[in-house]
């Protein structure tokens, strides 16, 4: 698997396209969204939380005019309950599972290999147009392999997302927070970010700050959001076809820390949530072998062209705790920290400081 950046998304995009995803797209916009969701889900998730973390190492914000440049990393683990998700033909109106079976685990993207496979029939009438069943006269079929996970390709099955942000401290004893990647990525995939924050002191307004001067506590407001762009260069099932999937992670946090000068203790507890929207768009051709109603092949191909198949919405919400520690060492300085909500993340980095 080629490396086209060190983000795991553009890896993930350009892995996923090149199992021919496409092929999912001749069941219909509905079936289609609904399989990528369940196959997408664990990489929302994980990307949703590292992009509503890492934001702050300590409770303590600047003092008028410093700043920090941050370079850290986080990684989002997979539940193994997500590595696999239950596809049932109840739930597809053209799909069903090739094996017979009326349901059947099957790797989400953060799973293992599969050899399994779906097929796709969709009723017709004699004419060769989409009708309800009961009324067809035949069927035009076609299948597909169930989409791989990419677990065997990383050291742990984790999502990590590598973050650079700029801190400056503003009047009010509050913090202003910039994360931006304006745009990378090769000639087919192409990445952009951008975040921001503020965090305010909150022990400014209670007469013990002087008292402990150890005790730092503050609040975070942050929002980050990208977006991921997939153009294929050369396309053999159709044209001006382009993916693009974008994701954004919000947060609410209350920040604590112990300032014992050489080591830090750091604390949070909030909430974070997030979306992200997956739209395929384009025209896609296929062909279709063609059956009886008794599902006897026939002789003959049907050939169909969709047009922006896909289009749809992922969220999710949900509560986060944090402890992490961090090592002051003159102006830089070394941390990390770890989060328990639904996908646990852990999170190091070092940070340039001048307050």
């Amino acid at each position: 698997m080629k490396f086209k950046a060190c983000f795991f998304f553009i890896l993930f995009i350009g892995t996923l396209h090149a199992q021919n995803f496409e092929d999912i797209l001749a069941s219909g916009s509905k079936d289609a969204s609904v399989y990528l969701g369940n196959y997408l889900e664990p990489v929302y998730n994980g990307l949703i939380y590292n992009l509503g973390g890492g934001w702050y190492h300590s409770g303590k914000t600047h003092k008028k005019l410093g700043f920090d440049i941050t370079i850290n990393a986080l990684a989002s683990f997979v539940p193994s309950s997500d590595k696999t998700f239950i596809f049932k033909n109840s739930e597809y109106t053209f799909l069903e599972l090739e094996s017979g079976l009326s349901q059947d685990a099957l790797p989400t993207a953060m799973g293992q290999t599969s050899n399994k496979r779906i097929a796709v029939k969709i009723p017709i009438d004699a004419l060769g147009n989409t009708v309800p069943l009961g009324s067809h006269t035949g069927f035009k079929v076609a299948s597909f392999e169930t989409l791989d996970g990419i677990e065997d390709e990383l050291p742990v099955a984790a999502i990590p997302t590598p973050m650079i942000q700029v801190g400056v401290g503003l009047f009010a004893k509050t913090d202003l927070k910039i994360r931006l990647v304006p745009g990378i990525g090769g000639k087919d995939v192409k990445m952009s970010l951008y975040g921001i924050g503020l965090q305010h002191d909150l022990m400014q307004y209670f007469g013990v700050a002087e008292k402990t001067p150890i005790l730092d506590v503050s609040v975070l407001g942050a929002y980050t959001a990208t977006r991921i762009k997939y153009t294929p260069e050369d396309s053999s099932v159709g044209v001006n076809q382009e993916t693009d999937i974008n994701i954004n992670a919000y947060t609410l946090q209350l920040v604590g820390g112990l300032n014992l000068k050489i080591v830090n203790f750091y604390a949070g507890l909030g909430y974070v949530g997030g979306k992200a929207s997956t739209k395929v768009k384009g025209e896609y051709t296929f062909n279709y072998s063609l059956e009886d109603i008794s599902g006897v092949p026939i002789s003959g191909e049907q050939t169909e062209t969709v047009t922006d198949p896909i289009d749809f919405d992922y969220k999710l919400t949900g509560m986060k705790a944090t402890i992490g520690m961090r090592i002051n060492a003159a102006w830089f300085k070394l941390f990390a920290d770890y989060s328990i909500q639904q996908y646990n993340t852990a999170n190091m980095g070092i940070s340039f400081s001048f307050r």
